[in-house]
């Protein structure tokens, strides 16, 4: 029987001896170079008989330790010449251990843009969390909700680059007993081949759904099976579409249409053939899609527009996809109405910035699309300042907004509150913007887009009235820094003006809300002096009892969501009203999860859960209980600045 395991061994040794054979000799052959061209003369002296040197034995692996031969020493008269040693090449070699491993394959379920130190949540942020459970609540995500913190945190976690998770063994799943520990646990199930890369499809699929093109088009180029998955390359080819970048697209489109016989794909490439001028081809190619049964009749329109068959004139378009905006960018043809039905985030973006739309069609949408965080507030700004209006139209501006509100409406009190340049009328005009925003639930987008309005006020007595809605909307708009010096006015003069003093106490658990106030400077009885001025009433301000419940129930659960303890005889004020109320909560099985995801720490199964648990509603119109247990775990897995956040953004939508 021929040993194989012997011969592999020898041959790699071998290989090992003429590698290394070859370094030795070439480095002898320098040093031999080096002694020919410098010459030293010869010793008179008598020669020494050296002893031979030692040579080692080899020991090759399998193998029986060999001795090489060791030179006997020879009697020679002393006028000989001294024998030289054997040079370097000559002398048997010890083979050298060569450990060669295998390349781990890349994950691509793992693959991601955000490390933890750009904002990522580590690499083991699915540890213990089962597979199948992401996979259940990732299509869920709320990516159309207007929370800003919301958007960053599920942004965050589906760009983190981080190991995937795992499916449990069905031991893990069981309850403690006695018994189970005695049970050996065998290590959590690899994902099967035909899974791999599923996450990462969905994670690019709910990024594409909140319209952040950028992040879409960063994570496919991480991804390491980028050029031969179909789906990412159709999301690719989406982003390209969006992006208007038809000259990246259509050599992709191409790429693809050798490989792929789909709709999608074939009419892509009409599409790219129409562009190119090949219009023979792209009519041809549409006739014979047609027959075969296609029926998107604005595909086939815009087709005949771009041939230059005849103009085309598109009557609905409620579901929009990307190749529908390049096409209509392309022929330059005008958007419907009911182009805005979509809810979609990204098709959203890309009315708002179309120059093929009306200016309330593209404000419309650019106020939703901001709303969400898809659109960069200064897009919304210009389409705003772009509405031409006559100074008849500008004097009544207040009226008028607050009976149509209506996009342009709000555009109209955009450019009002620009002109305007006495301060006070400035500010009656922007207490006006922020009432009608908080009733239409647009307040934090309005606070965004009139930040920098706000910052040219400069705080006086004569505005200490505006200074609560110029505060809680500095804060809405994430300036700290600028709400503080509407605090510190209200701080100042509410010592010698009573008016001042009751917007002040009413303004106090907001500050402690944002950390604006110290732990020396806050208790409890602050909240009594706010209860007195929010139950106030007056003959210009009668109260309004249960709005009154209401914020107090909001305040009360968020400052105990961050760990500040209100006194009972505080909540006992609110039992007055119905013992129960028809509210909308989340169900008992996430509910459930949620808690034992926060007790065992698992940071990214819980912001999952949380911001299933807050849904498209967001933190300003979830239920406060709720919202409390949000706040809470977040605070609790160590993302405290991001549940103070949401707190925030609840607390100035309702007015505290």
């Amino acid at each position: 029987m021929i040993d194989l395991k012997s011969n592999k061994i020898r041959a790699r040794y071998g290989v090992s001896l003429v590698l290394v054979g070859i370094v030795l000799s070439v480095g002898f052959g320098s040093a031999v170079s080096a002694q020919t061209a410098t010459p030293k003369p010869t010793s008179l002296a008598p020669a020494k008989v050296l002893a031979p040197p030692t040579i080692p034995a080899v020991k090759i692996p399998g193998q029986p330790v060999v001795m090489a031969p060791q030179p006997q020493p020879q009697s020679q008269p002393q006028s000989q010449p001294q024998s030289l040693a054997p040079p370097p090449s000559a002398r048997v070699l010890v083979p050298l251990q060569i450990n060669v491993e295998e390349l781990q394959k890349i994950d691509s379920d793992s693959v991601g843009t955000l490390t933890e130190e750009q904002g990522g949540f580590g690499i083991n942020m699915w540890e213990g969390t089962s597979r199948n459970l992401v996979e259940k609540l990732f299509p869920k995500l709320p990516v159309n909700s207007s929370s800003r913190t919301m958007r960053s945190l599920m942004r965050r976690l589906l760009l983190s680059t981080a190991k995937a998770p795992v499916n449990a063994n069905p031991l893990d799943n069981q309850l403690a007993s006695a018994q189970i520990d005695q049970a050996p646990v065998a290590a959590p199930k690899t994902p099967k081949p035909e899974e791999e890369g599923k996450l990462l499809a969905m994670r690019i699929e709910r990024l594409s759904a909140m319209g952040d093109v950028a992040a879409v088009d960063g994570l496919l180029k991480v991804a390491p099976n980028r050029d031969t998955d179909h789906a990412l390359l159709r999301s690719e080819t989406d982003v390209l579409f969006l992006s208007n970048d038809n000259a990246r697209a259509c050599p992709l489109v191409a790429s693809q249409i050798r490989n792929v016989d789909t709709p999608y794909w074939q009419k892509a490439f009409i599409y790219c053939q129409a562009l190119a001028g090949e219009h023979d081809k792209a009519s041809l190619g549409a006739d014979l899609l047609r027959e075969s049964g296609e029926t998107d009749e604005v595909f086939f329109g815009l087709i005949d527009a771009l041939t230059g068959l005849e103009k085309f004139e598109i009557a609905s378009l409620t579901n929009p996809a990307p190749l529908h905006f390049s096409m209509i960018r392309a022929a330059k043809a005008k958007l419907p109405k009911d182009v805005t039905s979509s809810n979609n985030p990204a098709v959203l973006k890309t009315i708002a910035t179309s120059p093929n739309a009306e200016p309330a069609l593209r404000i419309d949408a650019a106020e939703r699309a901001e709303a969400m965080g898809a659109l960069d507030t200064e897009v919304l700004r210009q389409l705003y300042a772009g509405v031409t209006f006559t100074k008849q139209t500008l004097d009544n501006a207040l009226s008028q907004a607050s009976a149509e509100r209506t996009a342009l409406s709000r555009a109209l009190l955009y450019r009002k509150a620009l002109v305007e340049s006495i301060a006070s009328a400035k500010a009656e005009i922007l207490a006006q913007v922020f009432k009608l925003a908080r009733e239409g639930g647009l307040f934090q987008s309005t606070a965004r887009v009139y930040h920098r309005i706000l910052k040219e006020f400069r705080p006086t007595q004569d505005l200490v009235w505006f200074a609560p809605e110029a505060a809680r909307a500095l804060l809405a708009a994430g300036d700290g820094p600028a709400a503080q010096i509407w605090f510190n006015v209200l701080r100042t003069t509410g010592i010698i003006n009573e008016k001042a003093a009751a917007l002040r106490d009413q303004l106090m658990p907001l500050a402690r809300l944002t950390g604006n106030v110290s732990d020396e400077d806050w208790s409890t009885t602050k909240l009594d002096g706010w209860w007195k001025v929010e139950t106030a009433t007056s003959e210009e301000k009668p109260v309004d009892i249960e709005r009154a419940h209401k914020r107090a129930t909001l305040l009360y659960n968020l400052l105990e969501a961050q760990g500040d303890p209100v006194p009972a005889r505080r909540w006992e004020a609110l039992l007055d009203g119905p013992p129960q109320s028809s509210t909308v909560m989340p169900q008992s099985a996430l509910w459930r999860s949620l808690n034992k995801a926060t007790d065992e720490v698992k940071k990214a199964e819980t912001v999952l859960l949380a911001m299933l648990a807050l849904g498209q509603a967001g933190p300003t119109q979830v239920n406060p209980t709720v919202l409390r247990q949000v706040v809470t775990s977040l605070r609790l897995v160590g993302l405290a600045t991001e549940a103070r956040a949401l707190a925030l953004e609840a607390a100035v939508a309702a007015g505290l």
